[in-house]
């Protein structure tokens, strides 16, 4: 009995994976959150994009990049306060060393308890930079336009966890 019941679980570990990779790059972890306009059809042009005028909230913060050189030279300097935006599930595979995990679709809810951090690290002079799986991940500029308008500038380091791992750092 034990040996089916590890086999099942192993059979379940592709779905997994592949529900927490839907999760972390186009933030969709269930059928009710799918869009809900479908594929155009063969002969039909996609609608012209809207322009939504809005005002930009006063202090809002600056985002920037930053490359994996001088993520390194940050973090030997002390100089980094460093968020792993991927799900918690992700994180505790491997993260970079010192980072903390904030993902992107807990922001709302865990940023509250996180915000002292944030103004230390600010008032410390250190750079808060955010990474998030790789390039294709928009996780780490979502949330850089989030902490942009509650006034914190910010770097996104686009190369990510794979790069950071590939390069054995």
């Amino acid at each position: 009995m034990k040996r089916s019941m590890v086999t099942r679980t192993w059979l379940h570990m592709p779905v997994l994976v592949v529900a927490a990779l839907l999760e972390s790059c186009i933030g969709v972890t269930s059928v009710d959150e799918l869009p809900a306009e479908l594929p155009l059809k063969r002969d039909e042009k996609p609608a012209p994009p809207r322009v939504v005028q809005r005002e930009e909230p006063e202090g809002k913060g600056e985002i920037r990049q930053v490359d994996i050189g001088s993520l390194f030279q940050l973090r030997e300097e002390g100089r980094v306060f460093l968020i792993d935006v991927r799900p918690a599930f992700f994180f505790g595979l491997g993260h970079i060393p010192g980072a903390i995990s904030l993902p992107l679709k807990k922001f709302d809810s865990q940023f509250p308890n996180l915000q002292s951090q944030f103004d230390a690290a600010r008032e410390a002079g250190r750079v808060i930079v955010l990474y998030c799986t790789n390039e294709q991940c928009p996780d780490g500029l979502r949330t850089a336009g989030k902490l942009s308008g509650l006034g914190y500038s910010t770097s996104v380091y686009k190369g990510g966890w794979k790069e950071w791992k590939a390069a054995g750092l």
